[in-house]
């Protein structure tokens, strides 16, 4: 399969996945208390685009998540651990603010009704 291909393989997944969650309603990484009662707008093309913006933004966020931003925290992590000779607290704040938040982008956050937790726990 060429590279051209692949990217259009992984843009109609990532399309078809955001759809089928958005379709499915809340998950279980969804809290009741954010979700708000549908109306004709969420059945128009407002969540069409929403979905679309969703899946486009998962396109480059993921990779640069999982690819730059953890890694990158995870060595400074290391680096932090072996300057202050053990200090660990330094070092699981610097992974845990790399590593953990969101990584899929959901229609609801670029709707504005989920939060978006880019850089883990503040």
């Amino acid at each position: 399969m060429g590279g051209s291909k692949r990217v259009r393989a992984a843009v109609m997944f990532l399309v078809v996945f955001v759809i089928g969650v958005s379709a499915a309603g809340p998950g279980w990484a969804q809290s009741a208390a954010s979700e708000v009662p549908a109306t004709r707008a969420d059945l128009s093309g407002t969540q069409i685009l929403a979905t679309l913006g969703a899946a486009v933004g998962s396109l480059f966020y993921i990779p640069f998540k999982a690819v730059a931003i953890c890694p990158g925290m995870a060595l400074a992590s290391g680096a932090s651990l072996a300057v202050t000779k053990g200090d660990r607290d330094t070092a699981e704040y610097l992974l845990r603010v790399g590593c953990k938040g969101t990584y899929f982008i959901t229609p609801g956050m670029v709707r504005g009704r989920e939060d978006f937790q880019g850089s883990g726990e503040r």
